[in-house]
């Protein structure tokens, strides 16, 4: 696999937990704490399962032309 994707994915996901991070902590400075275990329990495992899937396509796209580039 190529090595810049896999550094990609790296900075993608701390990119995404940062920001997963400063949500949580203006949420729960702002909102009610209802509010609050809605973005906890849906909104951020949300997030963590679209972007995996995403990287899950992108890793699978990439091994795929590598396997077919091989096979020539």
């Amino acid at each position: 696999m190529r090595e810049p994707a896999i550094v990609a994915a790296g900075y993608s996901w701390s990119a995404l937990l940062a920001a997963l991070g400063l949500a949580n902590l203006f949420i729960a400075l702002r909102f009610d704490i209802a509010t609050w275990a809605w973005f906890i329990s849906v909104g951020s495992v949300g997030a963590k399962l679209a972007a995996f899937a995403l990287q899950y396509g992108v890793f699978r796209g990439i091994v795929r032309q590598r396997l077919a580039q091989t096979a020539m």
